[in-house]
């Protein structure tokens, strides 16, 4: 094997840094080199239904594996359709390589009219310029002398930047031949580290640890984007104070550790939260997210004076910036500095008792019953993932067991993600733990219209993931906004019994679950098949289209009176009174005005 085509020597690279799995969309200008997956030992491809739904399984894959999601496309029509997905990823972050599978360089230096292009004398790179803002790097690959090394060059970028990266590959150079000899030298994945500024930093950060007398800790989801949860939860141990998280950091450190609080949600928060986190005169934050859906509306106040920010590739302590460095490193080199016992000894605040929901006697299934009775369903290896809406903030309300993943596009927030982002987040966990742990996901009924047709490719990979639908006869997020009752809100009813069977389950009428009351749920969720699932299993929670969990609502009440108004007249669930909004709640008031 002295020499291999250009197209097998792309998916070798990418195989090389840890990827196992392909996500795509066969299209003519790509077919070819698809074939070269098959040549490379240990690489597999998985068909989507469609290149947005691509998009996001390479997504959920990039998220849990750590390493870059692969999706793949052809000219146009595929690259545009994929587009959404990949601004999701460099929204929040996540890893993912996109191959487009170019006309060949004939066609585009002749200008040909070739089908996906547009005009009379079509610039067939049109649909890569759109993509620029979207990304780190692109190879656009043309001379086969210099393709390797830009190969090479974006897959780099893809692990240190942590986000999307493009190659685009004409059809016709795909089969040209370069050496295999060049497949031994490892692709550099190593950042450049300023060692001065982290030397600098991490001295920073000490001091200002030693002289705090109450410090704490906000832990959120940029460590695990950038591979150093590892690092974070050692840190959190040897700091050994109160830690909080944030929506999106929820299970990056175990919430069974002794001193973790709670999620830490700005004004919505749960009651003793707010009041536990503001008496610290440190904050240290740990790959932090300030995005509104991330802060309960910029809610979450950090006096900078007070507040240590360890970013992706900066440290500001006390409003003094440290540049080029990088938080894995950064991590590392503070553990070494910090003394081997613990400088402060705190102890966890205690909160209040749990509030009782206004509607806990309940017949109908409601969402303050749903959240409680599925953290009793969770386990240690589980890997939950939610769409951004009920959902999300329904399970930002509950405990995780120890060693639980959490994934959820709450920044980006396109609707239709979670779903789809499963199929590429049980590949994934299967590549790294087998049969051990579940992969389950909990998405409303409007979300999982979008992305659907991925439960076929579940089915047909043999996935044993447990798919939660919360039946609320539409877009209930956006019915709390504006139009409770407008009929853009509704969706298309659906007959989830009938879903299975359309794709051909294995044995469909085990494997379907409907629960109207917290009885039949607590029934389907001690079943084994649902425990230990054996195939992918659907369980549809048929709740009111006006409830909600709390923590949304209180978050859009957050906005202010007229807000509050219209959630009261128009019937929305109000689980424990006032919003949740007194004293009790620690509200402290929001920092977005909607009007």
């Amino acid at each position: 094997m002295s020499e291999i085509t250009l197209g097998r020597y792309m998916w070798e690279r990418i195989h090389q840094v840890g990827v196992d799995t392909i996500f795509g969309v066969p299209g003519d200008f790509n077919l070819q080199f698809l074939d070269a997956i098959f040549h490379v030992e240990g690489l597999q491809w998985v068909g989507n239904q469609n290149e947005l739904n691509a998009a996001y399984a390479a997504d959920g894959y990039g998220r849990i594996k750590g390493v870059p999601g692969c999706v793949v496309t052809t000219h146009g029509v595929g690259e545009l359709s994929a587009l959404n997905g990949i601004a999701g990823a460099m929204s929040e972050q996540v890893k993912l390589i996109h191959v487009v599978g170019q006309t060949t360089r004939a066609m585009q230096k002749n200008h040909l009219m070739i089908h996906h292009s547009i005009g009379d004398k079509p610039d067939h790179q049109q649909y890569n310029k759109a993509s620029v803002p979207l990304r780190y790097a692109a190879a656009e690959l043309w001379d086969i002398k210099t393709a390797p090394a830009e190969i090479d060059r974006v897959i780099r970028q893809a692990l240190i930047q942590s986000g999307p990266v493009y190659i685009f590959l004409p059809l016709d150079l795909s089969a040209e031949k370069v050496s295999a000899d060049l497949l031994k030298t490892p692709i550099d994945t190593s950042p450049k580290i300023d060692k001065e500024a982290q030397d600098k930093a991490v001295k920073a950060i000490t001091t200002a640890i030693t002289e705090a007398k109450h410090p704490a800790i906000l832990v959120d989801t940029l460590v695990k984007r950038f591979g150093a949860t590892a690092e974070a939860r050692e840190l959190v141990k040897q700091i050994n104070v109160p830690f909080f998280s944030a929506n999106m950091g929820k299970g990056v450190v175990d919430e069974t550790d002794e001193l973790y609080v709670g999620v830490w949600n700005g004004a919505v928060s749960t009651p003793g939260v707010v009041e536990a986190a503001t008496k610290s005169d440190l904050v240290i934050t740990l790959g932090y997210l300030n995005a509104d859906t991330n802060s309960a509306g910029f809610s979450r106040k950090l006096d900078e004076a007070q507040t240590i920010h360890i970013k992706p590739f900066e440290v500001v302590v006390k409003g003094q910036s440290y540049s080029n460095i990088y938080i894995k490193s950064l991590l590392g080199a503070l553990i070494a500095a910090l003394p081997s016992r613990p400088q402060h000894q705190i102890a966890k605040p205690q909160l209040p008792p749990p509030r009782v929901p206004k509607d806990k006697d309940a017949a109908h299934l409601t969402q303050s019953q749903i959240w409680p009775t599925i953290e009793n369903f969770l386990r240690s290896g589980d890997v939950i993932v939610s769409e951004t809406g009920t959902s999300t903030f329904g399970l930002c309300d509950i405990a995780f067991p120890a060693h639980t993943r959490y994934e959820a596009q709450i920044y980006y927030g396109s609707i239709g993600w979670a779903t789809a982002a499963t199929l590429g987040v049980e590949m994934a966990r299967k590549e790294l733990a087998g049969d051990a742990g579940r992969t389950l996901l909990f998405t409303g009924d409007g979300s999982m219209a979008l992305t659907i047709q991925e439960v076929g490719v579940m089915v047909k990979a043999g996935l044993k993931i447990v798919i939660f639908v919360i039946n609320n006869a539409g877009y209930t997020i956006e019915r709390l906004i504006w139009g409770a009752r407008q009929p853009y809100n509704d969706i298309v009813p659906t007959s989830y019994a009938h879903l299975l069977p359309l794709y051909q389950h294995p044995s469909p009428s085990e494997s379907y679950h409907r629960a109207t009351t917290k009885a039949e749920l607590d029934t389907i969720l001690a079943k084994s098949s649902v425990q230990n699932p054996q195939n992918l299993q659907l369980v549809e929670m048929v709740v009111d289209k006006l409830d909600t969990s709390w923590r949304l609502a209180s978050t859009l009440a957050g906005r202010g009176k007229e807000t509050q108004e219209y959630l009261k007249n128009e019937g929305f669930t109000d689980t424990y009174g006032g919003w949740a909004l007194g004293e009790d709640s620690g509200s402290r008031g929001g920092g977005v005005v909607w009007k």
